[in-house]
């Protein structure tokens, strides 16, 4: 099993979720796809991009594949 990374980076929030209590049954996520219903997701944002799964993405505004979220004129909802 791979540790659970340890880093300054690493969101110290795990323990809310119970993940080390997982990490340390063998649990990994391996395999495991997981959605999110928002109105949009940056997918070439550096922090997603190498896990951003096309296949599992649906623009529900727009009615296409894209899940790229709608920037106002004045980028103020970004």
């Amino acid at each position: 099993m791979t540790e659970p990374p340890e880093t300054s980076e690493y969101n110290s929030n795990h323990r809310d979720l119970n993940a080390k209590a997982a990490w340390e049954l063998g649990y990994t996520g391996k395999g495991v796809v997981v959605s999110i219903l928002d109105d949009g997701i940056e997918k070439n944002h550096p922090d997603l991009m190498q896990n951003y799964d096309p296949d599992a993405s649906y623009d529900v505004n727009d009615g296409d594949p894209d899940p790229q979220p709608r920037y106002t004129q004045l980028n103020d909802n970004r």
